[in-house]
């Protein structure tokens, strides 16, 4: 007795499993026909056409813009980090005479003959 209610079970579960993905499988072959009817609907009129050419057209001029902008920017900051390290060699490699002075200073201070 307790196979034959194993069986059953099993094949209720199957059943219950095929009718579920055949119902899933019908929904979204539905959803498929709706969204390839949208897209073929949208239609542009020549005016709209002209307005998109003109709007490209003008971000292509401020693309240009902005990249010959950025050019001279990155001129300058190539300048400016070539003048810093400049700067910073020259006051690397320049000693200053202030500290062995101070320095003398003091020793002879200390040991007067």
């Amino acid at each position: 007795m307790t196979r034959i209610k194993g069986i059953i079970a099993a094949g209720t579960l199957t059943g219950l499993v095929l009718l579920t993905v055949l119902a899933l499988g019908f929904r979204n072959a539905g959803a498929a026909k709706e969204t390839t009817v949208n897209t073929a609907t949208a239609v542009t009129t020549p005016q709209q056409l002209q307005d998109m050419q003109t709007y490209t057209t003008q971000l292509e001029d401020a693309l240009q813009t902005m990249q010959a902008r950025e050019a001279q920017y990155q001129q300058q900051i190539e300048a400016a980090n070539q003048t810093i390290h400049q700067l910073q060699s020259q006051s690397s490699t320049a000693p200053t005479g202030n500290y062995w002075s101070e320095h003398e200073e003091h020793e002879h201070g200390d040991y007067d003959d």
